[in-house]
């Protein structure tokens, strides 16, 4: 069968073709901001960190990848189309941390690593450490990081995750209203998450 362009992926200039059914299924993985199904398959085959290819491309080429840098700042971030594409909480809630990550490297796995909210692992650097803390749980891997995160959560508990790492992280309460108003409980428009977290004040 034909293949569209955009759904081939090169390194080297060779090819391959995937089904529909592959194709399906790293569309489901690549979550969050400029995740990519080629970012699947480098996890998978325990190729490293995309950032390592990046830096492999520009010294080969000489030039950076057409994919332009991430949004400056967290407000920047929010507003961005990078964000605004997504549309169910959870791949919001994997894109806000992929930034996160991004942004503060360090301090972010340092706090990540040490998160702990009663028995279950929120954070891990394998799907299954977070696995084997409870049952009927699934987790997810954070965009562009070596990281894992439960997300068998409800948003009320998705921001709760979000703030502590928000404040951790010194955001003033502006930035924090922001981004939690994106994560409203199931059949409150974002408009009105955002009105009553302020209200909350």
């Amino acid at each position: 069968m034909d293949i569209p362009v955009s759904y081939r992926y090169y390194t080297r200039m060779h090819s391959i073709e995937i089904d529909d059914q592959v194709l399906a299924e790293l569309s489901q993985r690549a979550t969050g901001f400029n995740a990519t199904p080629n970012d699947v398959l480098r996890r998978l085959l325990n190729l490293g960190a995309l950032s390592q290819a990046l830096q492999k491309h520009t010294r080969s080429n000489g030039t950076p990848p057409a994919a332009g840098a991430l949004s400056s700042t967290l407000s920047e971030f929010i507003s961005s189309e990078r964000f605004t594409r997504h549309h169910q909480a959870v791949d919001k809630f994997l894109a806000i941390l992929g930034w996160l990550h991004h942004a503060h490297p360090k301090q972010f796995a340092d706090m990540v690593l040490a998160f702990r909210r009663g028995s279950r692992r929120y954070f891990a650097k394998s799907e299954r450490e977070i696995l084997q803390s409870g049952d009927g749980i699934t987790a997810k891997p954070i965009p562009q990081s070596a990281f894992w995160v439960l997300t068998t959560l409800d948003n009320k508990s998705k921001r709760i995750v979000i703030e502590d790492l928000l404040r951790a992280l010194g955001y003033a309460r502006g930035d924090i209203n922001l981004v939690l108003a994106e994560l409203p409980d199931s059949g409150i428009r974002r408009s009105h998450a955002r009105s009553r977290l302020l209200a909350s004040l």
